[in-house]
């Protein structure tokens, strides 16, 4: 089973917006047992709609559109669909009194030009809205469906949840869904893992997909049949397991906070270069103060030695890009707030900064894990916002392979 996704938009081919649509749609209809083969973008101008659909409607199963059902005179999708399949628009009582009753809601004043939604190509199922003005449609032609969608994300989504879903497994009873299982790895390079896990040791059916983060690789099996995934996912941990960190929907911050809360452990940390970032990655997790005690920004050497009492002798010898500083911010962090555990950040994020010895993109790392303490040094690529994401990153999953049994 097949589909193709029409994305319709001119400010998504202007880089205005980022079309979260396809990647939503690719994984839901993915999970039906339905393959997205193809998508593409284009302008909001009838001819281009027209040519799009003639291109895929004999081609694949399942065609959907998104984006251009909107009021508005440059939202031309409607015409176009209902042209391309030889119908006529008229106008549907039900639609209008609903998106009355949204103005309504709203106080605000209907426009005229939203009586535009509510014309519907003759044969055409309407699809109720909830969230919006703009319902969804769908058009059945002998063992072929298509659906079009508002571009507006949640809108998009309300719609294939409460309707598409169900039509979908109703028209299409032998798809068979795609069972996903994903490794995320730390500490090994993309060409490494591919030298130690090839395609060829998957079995037949099983497909893998490498996907490069930043600064780590998460390796995607999938296919239709679970056992058979399953055994790639269980042949590949014979060989990578040492640099796995997690599984399938986990992610650094909620794993490592898991892994303190199940020992009993407590988190402050400790920033320069990194700016609070490590800090907000932890508490973007819901829960987290029952492990994460507290955190300082110590941006300059005084507040370093005032907050974390680096000495100055370590700032003076080896500099606040050290691993000794390091390892005296995560001392200091620690004795400040009686935690279990520290983290300690300082680098040089760049652009300017560097030197030949310390080169921008130079981060030094502290860690105490229970009663160990232990620095690590290393050289993020990138500008400034990237080096500044590897180094928070690699903080957090540096404490998880420790809090893991799998130091590297």
């Amino acid at each position: 089973m097949n589909a193709a996704i029409i994305t319709i938009g001119n400010e998504i081919l202007m880089g205005k917006t980022i079309n979260t649509n396809l990647a939503y749609l690719g994984s839901e209809l993915g999970k039906l047992g339905i393959a997205v083969e193809y998508a593409l973008t284009i302008k909001d101008e009838p001819n281009a709609i027209k040519r799009a659909l003639q291109d895929t409607w004999e081609k694949y199963q399942i065609v959907i559109t998104t984006g251009g059902l909107g009021p508005t005179e440059d939202d031309l999708t409607k015409a176009a669909i209902t042209e391309f399949y030889g119908k006529k628009l008229h106008f549907d009582t039900n639609i209008w009194e609903h998106i009355q009753e949204i103005f309504s809601f709203r106080k605000m004043p209907l426009p005229e030009t939203n009586r535009s939604q509510a014309m519907v190509p003759d044969d055409f199922v309407t699809l109720n809205n909830d969230l919006g003005t703009a319902p969804g449609l769908f058009y059945k032609e002998e063992n072929k469906m298509f659906f079009a969608l508002p571009g507006v994300p949640s809108e998009l989504q309300h719609i294939f949840t409460s309707w598409i879903k169900d039509i979908i497994k109703k028209g299409f009873p032998d798809a068979r869904p795609l069972y996903i299982r994903t490794l995320h790895t730390f500490g090994i390079a993309e060409s490494r893992l591919a030298k130690l896990f090839t395609l060829a040791d998957l079995p037949e059916g099983v497909a893998l997909a490498w996907l490069p983060q930043i600064g780590r690789v998460d390796l995607r099996f999938y296919g239709t049949d679970a056992k058979k995934v399953e055994e790639a996912v269980n042949k590949a941990l014979l060989i990578v397991k040492l640099y796995v960190w997690g599984y399938d929907e986990e992610h650094p911050a909620k794993t490592l906070l898991s892994l303190l809360e199940k020992n009993g452990y407590t988190l402050s940390i400790a920033e320069s270069c990194t700016g609070g970032l490590v800090q907000k990655l932890i508490t973007d997790v819901p829960g987290s103060s029952n492990s994460f005690w507290g955190g300082v920004i110590a941006y300059s050497n005084e507040m370093k030695k005032k907050l974390l009492k680096v000495s100055d002798t370590v700032l003076a010898s080896e500099g606040a890009v050290s691993e000794s500083c390091a390892m005296q911010m995560a001392e200091g962090i620690k004795i400040l707030t009686e935690s279990t555990c520290t983290i300690s950040v300082t680098g040089i994020a760049g652009p300017n900064g560097g030197t030949a010895e310390k080169p921008v993109g130079t981060v030094c790392f502290g860690f105490i894990a229970a009663e160990k303490l232990w620095s690590k040094k290393q050289f993020f690529t990138g500008d400034r916002e990237i080096i500044r994401i590897k180094a928070a990153d690699f903080a957090i999953l540096t404490l998880i392979q420790h809090l893991q049994g799998r130091d590297i």
